[in-house]
């Protein structure tokens, strides 16, 4: 075995080569294991087996809790952590578009096993630095430096290139200056005043912007450009208005403008502004009163149904029928008298906001379950109890594929009919 040293690491590696990677984290982990001390082993969005949880804590204490790594089947953040009297050892994995990226700091000997990393880089205190590529092989300084310069040595562009850039360029111009030719078109006014945009141009850039992404579900701008399809939308403005004197205005049946208004009401928008009467979005920027009533709906929406209203940034189908329905219970509020409900009646509406655990808890403390668009503290703790209770006293699984089984839904019932 080589000298123990203060060694550090940094290695990248494709997701598919997951395993091999935790076979190097374990190696390190039994080859640095202090018992009085332990790693603690913290997991983010984790997967543990397949069942995903928002977080995992353990502390690695002997070479046989080793093996709980390797139940870890994907995650998007793993830190490991073994503090002594001699050393602060720490061992970071993090995910960006697929690649796995290592960082290992630890007092320990030299590991060899390389080959796993796709690129990696390693400092020691006794030795010179060494990178390494996929087959293992080792390149010193000298070599790294040599493949750097080679790579970003200036190549001259033959002209074919040079003249396809110079046509780039003036396309680019072309579209720049379309917002100022459809302005100075449309209002007759100047768009451009002693070298710099108008008030008045700079507000109907903003209108405008606002009306095509509340029409279209699209942005107008990318890299502070106008998009080719915002550019079309601006040539068409032009052509409306010329083919405006020539024809005829004719009503749309009911069939056709639903179809239309179908479209925008997807969007938060669109449904803010008919349901309040106001801009959701201000000088090209959402309101304060329309992010306020965004956390709200997202928030009442969770404790209703359950579900996530977003995904990777974007409201989910479910979500966006949730809210277009908003729209036609407000349509449907004056045409539908009011009416006592019977017993019988009440009792079943009551049932389906039973299923729900954020509705058992807030019956049953008085409490909220969502402050500021997350959980609370102690929502979670009492969700902890309440699954421990029910698997103690049935022997069962409070869940099913992530949802509540028929069994967990009478037992949550039962609570608030014992209270």
């Amino acid at each position: 075995m080589s000298e123990e040293s203060l060694r550090e690491l940094i290695g990248l590696a494709k997701k598919s080569k997951w395993n091999q990677v935790k076979k190097y984290i374990k190696f390190i982990i039994q080859k640095t294991l202090k018992k009085e001390a332990g790693y603690n082993l913290t997991a983010l969005d984790v997967s543990i087996n397949g069942k995903k949880q928002p977080k995992l804590t353990l502390v690695i204490k002997n070479k046989e809790k080793v093996k709980e790594i390797d139940k870890i089947t994907d995650f998007t953040h793993l830190s490991l952590y073994q503090a002594t009297q001699n050393s602060n050892n720490l061992i970071e994995v993090s995910q960006n578009n697929g690649t796995l990226i290592v960082l290992a700091k630890y007092l320990g000997p030299s590991l060899n096993n390389h080959q796993m990393f796709d690129f990696s880089v390693h400092l020691d205190a006794l030795d010179d630095p060494f990178f390494t590529i996929g087959n293992g092989k080792k390149i010193d300084c000298s070599e790294i430096l040599n493949i750097i310069n080679s790579i970003s040595a200036p190549k001259v562009k033959p002209r074919k290139e040079k003249e396809k850039k110079e046509s780039k360029e003036v396309e680019e111009i072309k579209i720049q200056d379309i917002e100022v030719l459809v302005f100075e078109k449309l209002t007759e006014k100047n768009a451009i005043w002693n070298g710099t945009e108008t008030k008045t141009f700079k507000n109907w850039k903003a209108k405008l912007k606002n009306k095509y992404r509340i029409e279209s579900g699209k942005i107008a701008y990318y890299k502070g450009k106008p998009t080719k399809k915002y550019s079309l939308y601006l040539d068409n403005l032009l052509k409306n208005k010329s083919n405006k004197a020539k024809k005829p205005t004719k009503k749309l049946n009911k069939k056709e403008s639903g179809s239309k208004k179908d479209d925008k009401e997807i969007l938060e928008q669109f449904i803010f502004k008919m349901i309040t009467s106001k801009n959701a979005i201000w000088n090209g920027t959402e309101t304060k009163t329309f992010q306020k009533w965004k956390v709200k709906m997202k928030n009442r929406y969770r404790i209703e149904s359950g579900n996530i209203a977003y995904y990777k940034g974007k409201p989910t189908k479910k979500y966006s029928l949730y809210l277009d329905n908003l729209l036609k219970n407000k349509g449907n509020k004056a045409k539908k008298p009011t009416k006592k409900l019977n017993k019988k009646e009440s009792s079943t509406k009551k049932d389906d906001k039973e299923i729900s655990e954020q509705f058992i808890f807030k019956t049953l403390t008085g409490k909220n379950t969502i402050w500021n668009g997350t959980e609370t503290k102690n929502f979670i703790d009492w969700k902890r109890r309440i699954y421990k209770k029910y698997t103690k006293d049935t022997g069962k699984n409070p869940y099913y594929r992530g949802k509540l089984t028929q069994n967990f839904q009478k037992y949550l019932k039962n609570l608030i009919k014992s209270k």
